[in-house]
């Protein structure tokens, strides 16, 4: 399951830090009535509204000057997830080693993130309580889908939205029906979509299993111990 997500204008911001700060590696598309290649590049840095590509094995594509004006999809791969944008070439400096492309500093840019496990719905309700610091109330949500490697829980909207980002990481805590572990340990958002109640959505949360295994293992046998319980038949998996 593949779920697109329109990032917040500070989301952006951070993608884009995050991107430059790396040397993230971007695949670029220009439009078909430009260049019929795809691109390859490391993004060497910003300046003000203007992202400065360095370009590898370019060799072969002629004619990279009439390249200034056109739009351009651009992908690339930050801590595990697919982001996408698209943009316009404002500058080619072929006489450079190596050649540079400028692009504007896109106005949106968008997270794929697929999920990596299998979840299965409870039968009934189960909060799960939400720590995101010490600025904030802990919030209780309820679990929407859990599998042993993550979970998903239903939030309000208008309260979360903002202050839960894509990579940002929590702890929670829950306790399943039948069985009286307390489960706590820290999960990173992987996923924001709607979900069907008007004004709430459903958040993804994965494990953070490092120095948590043990934790993590015991959520994995709790619920292959009651799977008949805890599943739904025709339940999202």
């Amino acid at each position: 399951m593949v779920v697109v997500l329109d990032l917040t204008a500070r989301q952006a911001a951070r993608v884009l830090a995050q991107a430059v700060h790396t040397r993230a590696k971007l695949e670029l598309e220009p439009r078909p009535e430009q260049c019929s290649e795809l691109l390859w590049g490391t993004l060497a840095g910003r300046q003000d509204e203007a992202l400065q590509i360095d370009l590898h094995d370019c060799d072969h594509v002629p004619a990279l000057d009439l390249l200034v004006g056109a739009m351009c999809d651009v992908r690339t791969i930050l801590s595990g997830q697919l982001c996408m944008f698209s943009s316009y070439f404002l500058e080619v400096q072929s006489s450079r080693v190596p050649r540079r492309l400028t692009l504007a500093v896109p106005s949106a840019i968008q997270v794929a993130n697929r999920r990596r496990f299998a979840r299965r719905n409870p039968t009934e309700p189960v909060p799960v309580r939400l720590t995101l610091g010490s600025q904030h109330p802990p919030y209780v949500a309820i679990l929407a889908n859990i599998g042993p490697q993550g979970l998903g829980c239903r939030v309000v909207s208008r309260e979360l939205d903002d202050l839960l980002l894509i990579g940002d990481e929590l702890q929670i805590e829950f306790v399943l029906p039948w069985c009286s572990d307390l489960f706590t340990l820290p999960a990173a958002v992987c996923s924001k979509t709607p979900c069907g109640e008007e004004g709430h959505m459903i958040v993804g949360l994965e494990f953070v299993s490092q120095g948590h295994e043990g934790t993590v293992a015991r959520i994995a046998a709790a619920i292959d111990d009651e799977a008949a319980r805890l599943s739904e038949r025709g339940g999202e998996l």
